[in-house]
């Protein structure tokens, strides 16, 4: 569709502006809007914008208004002093005109912009911008700046009419905003803000009278005037700290502002002004304003809305009541606390008194959140001030430490349960902030521990005890819940253990096991009881009596109900693994419990921790024999799944025969149960199936690592290969194996199932012992290199996970490890060789050279034995191509092999001289990379990144002047914004500083010149 015709006449294009407010299809309203901002950046914009500016209706004027300000913001530049006087003119005269004439204040305030547009690009023709307004609005028509030059400001004020007055306050408050948003520190703009500054007396004067004016439309002035004191206000804050001509007229008008808190129309943004002075700039407020608002805080006014408020009144003008009087107590926080007067003393209680309102907590009570800030903040404060000198020292203290307890104390109210009817009225959003309010409350609890100490567990112990004896399961859960909290805190110092015992000991874990008292009791108090024993499970290492009824409970709770059983699981998870050695002689009953919990099935991520739990008491066992017994139950189990799982994936139309479909609903309860990644055919579920097993493996082979951590030297002796494992334990190995092939070779497409073999495999290499997941190099080798990027997905985590393999090589005779390297080091290169570019991957590309970088480094002859020497010669190129690519992550890496290329240093004389010969052929092109990224080809992120191999090459090598100097020259150097001599002194400064940590800010200069001076900011 052919665009509209530029209009020729100005009722054409008043045609145009008026069908932009017309209903009409998308792309008749773009082609409109397209026709007039083709208008408005026409040389003849100028014209039509007068005439539009003349006209009646308003859609009219404003954009008339609109285009005055683009044409200056793009043309003013080109406009003549006389021709911009000429328009200064015009403008105040469409400003007075549209006042008399009753336009909408749209209209008024687009011409108060187009007014500031002209100081701000012409401010030496109107340096006194407020002061002439004033008197051209005054006088109702354009004046010279001379003709008030000596006339008192207060006789031009008192001289306007409401409606020039209030245009006048709208004028200043657009005009400190839009050169607010000017850069400061610009050479450019420093004119513009001289100016500005220079207004402030008279800005201050008309601020003054507008916030005393009182009648019934000048309620409407004096809201206006004090949201252009905000403003006025928050630009004085940006002006450097020498600058103080603003800041003594505004400040005079804080105590008048004040005092429009009290008139209804005018509360809410007085509170605002000051809730934003107190917020962002309490330092512009001086002693006496602070002395003012204290007074305000106990006036009849404030106590009359502080009690509606905590009555549970949280209308808006309440609500920021509430936020002005916390935002004053943060800026004077030292104040309140360390003054013995009773005003202050009152004021902290109210604050105090803001952490109980009535109300459900965030749903309703809007207080509690902001309050609770405070009060961390003061904690903070206090023990910074405590622990500077002696406590006994601070006669104000007592009383501060008791508004802290009554702080605790609103808090283990407030977070209490809520009844469940409540609960589910409210929306997701409130249910979220409800617990991340118990979350903050956790982290005062532990700020005020360093206050208190083991005193707060006590506290919390005696509510509990208390609560306990009257079945009050909100307040049980609000304690257990504050207990958890300090969990941290606590520690494992067993400072708190006789406080802990009385809660260990109780019935309260009678009473959340298996029996009709906990159907009574709320979940959440079931999941808070299970998390404190998972949170003091150092409790549980020095008191063993208790260990094993509490992994009872758990397992009881996680089979029973299912929707505990995150909570449960990860504590059994924690005490298994923590107490693993006391656990060994119920390993037993905890497997049986486990077979159970697999034949009932729960979800895959409790599963698992269970499973990593029972396998970190198994590999505490120190017979191989038992052990073993252990183990083969469990792979028994995982070995019936895979068999099922692979029936169901090649036999699909077996999914309705009795067993299997027993089969499937316990492995898939809880997908079909929540319908969350319930699987809608047979191929879906028996790929879903197979991750979890391998998952489990996994988790299995993550218990079963041993604790103790053996140091390994690796400039020391070598050692002998791992001894022979058992025929057993070798079976096991063979069966585990098993299970991994045969899921990989029918589900090897899956990223998942990748990924968790190389997890399985990961837990071995860790390892300084035999061990079920301790396999053979040979095993391992064979399993990576029968995999290509053609047939699986996830290539590059298998490469990322031969160098761990390779890493745990380092304890084996060298000549093994360089047999290994031998089929390990092809299969990589001929997975880079397969790739048509290097970013069309960019993961396999980054781990191959990550890969074949760390061979390099701990066993280069591995890297100068590969057969045949072309494959070398290859991956030399490739990683000089990925260094010049633009994938962040394998450009990292290829910086990181070249950077460790140019230092090598082999043991071996002749490893040595080959990697010596390579490097002056490799030399020039590693230089021209370099050059080529650092001359603009690089992002700015990259840049230190690119630095490192070039500060080696200039260390290290004498040659690497010449070949940064010829690639600086040659003729692909990418930019042409650098001159030859640019050049020289670049590779001067990079060569003199011999790799010293200044080079990187060298690069970076020289990469923003050859990027241009536009690109600096942005870069």
């Amino acid at each position: 569709m052919d665009p509209i015709p530029l209009p020729s006449t100005l009722d054409e294009a008043e045609s145009l502006i008026l069908a932009l407010y017309q209903p009409a299809l998308p792309e008749v309203i773009a082609r409109t809007q397209d026709a007039l901002q083709r208008l408005q950046r026409s040389p003849s914009g100028w014209q039509f914008a007068h005439g539009m500016l003349e006209r009646q209706n308003d859609q009219v004027k404003f954009f008339g208004a609109l285009t005055i300000i683009i044409k200056l913001n793009t043309e003013s530049s080109t406009l003549a002093e006389d021709d911009a006087k000429e328009l200064l003119q015009s403008l105040i005269a469409w400003f007075i005109r549209a006042l008399a004439d009753g336009s909408g204040a749209l209209v008024i305030r687009k011409l108060a912009s187009a007014l500031v547009t002209f100081f701000a690009h012409f401010p030496h023709l109107w340096p006194d911008c407020v002061r002439n307004l004033l008197y051209c609005l005054d006088v109702g028509h354009f004046a010279s700046r001379d003709d008030s030059k000596n006339l008192p400001i207060l006789d031009i004020i008192s001289g306007l009419s409401e409606t020039s007055f209030l245009a006048a306050i709208w004028f200043i408050t657009v005009l400190v905003e839009e050169v607010a948003r000017l850069e400061m520190k610009s050479q450019k703009n420093s004119e513009v803000h001289d100016c500005l500054v220079k207004n402030g007396e008279v800005v201050a004067a008309l601020l003054a009278q507008g916030i005393l004016s009182r009648s019934p439309s000048g309620t409407k002035i004096c809201e206006e005037t004090i949201k252009a004191l905000q403003s006025w206000i928050m630009y004085e804050q940006r002006l450097p700290s020498g600058e103080d001509a603003l800041k003594a007229p505004l400040r005079n008008l804080i105590v008048p502002a004040l005092q429009c808190v009290y008139i209804d129309q005018l509360s809410e943004p007085t509170m605002e002004l000051f809730i934003d002075i107190l917020q962002n700039y309490s330092g512009f407020l001086k002693d006496e304003h602070y002395e003012a608002l204290f007074a305000f805080f106990e006036s009849d006014w404030s106590r009359d809305r502080y009690m509606q408020l905590v009555a549970g009144d949280f209308d808006f003008s309440l609500t920021q009541y509430g936020v002005m009087m916390i935002s004053a107590g943060d800026a004077k926080i030292m104040t309140l606390m360390e003054d013995t007067e009773n005003s202050s003393k009152r004021i902290l209680q109210r604050l105090c008194g803001l952490l109980n309102c009535s109300g459900i907590l965030v749903a309703e009570d809007r207080m509690f959140v902001p309050a609770l800030e405070f009060w961390a903040t003061f904690v903070e404060t206090l023990t910074d001030t405590v622990f500077m000198d002696e406590a006994g020292a601070y006669s104000w203290l007592p009383f501060a430490m008791s508004q802290v307890m009554d702080a605790v104390s609103h808090c283990y109210r407030k977070i209490q349960l809520i009844d469940t009817a409540s609960w589910n009225d409210m929306d997701s959003n409130d249910r979220t902030g409800w617990v991340e309010a118990r979350k903050d409350v956790a982290d005062f609890l532990q700020a005020v521990f360093a206050l208190k100490g083991k005193a707060l567990v006590s506290t919390f112990v005696d509510l509990l005890l208390q609560s306990l004896s009257i079945r009050d399961w909100a307040q049980i859960e609000a304690a257990l819940f504050c207990l958890g909290a300090l969990s941290d805190c606590v520690g494992d110092s067993g400072d708190c253990d006789q406080d802990l015992h009385k809660i260990f000991s109780s019935e309260l874990f009678q009473l959340i096991g298996p029996g009709p008292a906990r159907s009574e009791m709320p979940p959440r108090l079931l999941q808070t009881s299970l998390s404190t024993i998972e949170r003091y499970s150092d409790f549980f290492e020095r008191h063993h009596q208790y260990l094993a009824p509490a992994l009872e409970l758990l397992f009881s709770v996680v089979g029973e109900d299912g929707i505990l059983g995150g909570s449960s699981s990860k504590s059994i998870m924690t005490l298994c693994s923590s107490c693993r050695s006391l656990l060994k002689n119920h390993v037993d009953v905890f497997l049986q419990h486990f077979l159970r919990i697999h034949g009932v099935g729960i979800d895959s991520v409790s599963e698992e921790r269970i499973m990593t739990g029972i396998a970190s008491i198994i590999q505490a066992i120190p017979h191989d024999e038992q052990k073993s017994g252990y183990l083969e139950q469990l792979i028994s189990l995982l070995n019936t799944d895979t068999q099922n799982c692979l029936r169901l994936k090649t036999q699909p139309e077996t999914v309705d025969e009795p067993d299997m479909k027993t089969w499937l609903e316990t492995r898939l309860r809880v997908d079909m149960t929540t319908h969350k990644n319930a699987p809608t055919s047979a191929d879906e579920a028996s790929l879903l199936i197979a991750e979890r097993i391998l998952r489990l493996l996994a988790s299995l082979a993550k218990g079963m690592q041993s604790l103790s951590e053996v140091s390994i030297d690796l400039d020391g002796p070598e050692s002998t290969a791992p001894q022979a494992i058992s025929e057993r334990q070798l079976n096991i190995q063979n069966h585990v194996m098993a299970i991994i092939t045969q899921i990989h070779h029918g589900f090897g497409q899956s990223g998942e199932v990748t990924e968790t073999i190389c997890n399985i495999f990961r837990a071995g290499f860790s390892e300084t012992g035999d061990g079920p997941f301790v396999f053979p190099s040979s095993t391992v080798i064979d399993f990576f290199t029968h995999n290509t990027a053609a047939t699986n997905p996830r290539i590059g985590i298998l490469i990322s996970t031969a160098c761990s393999f390779v890493s745990s090589l380092s304890s084996r005779p060298r000549a093994q490890i360089l047999s290994s390297l031998s089929t390990l080091l092809p299969w990589v290169l001929d997975l880079l060789k397969s790739l048509p570019d290097p970013d069309s991957d960019a993961d396999l590309a980054q781990n191959g050279i990550d890969f074949i970088g760390r061979v390099m480094s701990r066993y280069p002859e591995a890297l100068l034995q590969v057969q045949p020497g072309t494959d070398l010669e290859f991956f030399f190129m490739f990683a000089l191509r990925v260094l010049e690519g633009k994938e962040p992550l394998s450009k990292g890496s290829a910086c990181d092999f070249w950077s460790a290329f140019v230092t090598i240093k082999a043991g071996d004389s002749v490893v040595q001289a080959g990697f010596d010969n390579a490097l002056q052929y490799l030399g020039p092109l590693l230089a021209r990379s370099l050059v080529r990224n650092i001359g603009g080809n690089a992002s700015r992120s990259e840049l230190d990144k690119v630095s490192d191999p070039l500060k080696k090459l200039v260390f290290q090598h004498p040659r690497a002047k010449e070949w940064l100097e010829a690639a600086l020259f040659d003729a692909s150097f990418p930019s042409t914004q650098v001159t030859d001599e640019d050049k020289s002194m670049f590779l001067k400064k990079v060569v003199n500083l011999r790799g010293a940590r200044q080079t990187n800010s060298v690069v970076r200069e020289f990469w923003l010149a050859c990027r241009g001076s536009n690109f600096a900011y942005a870069s």
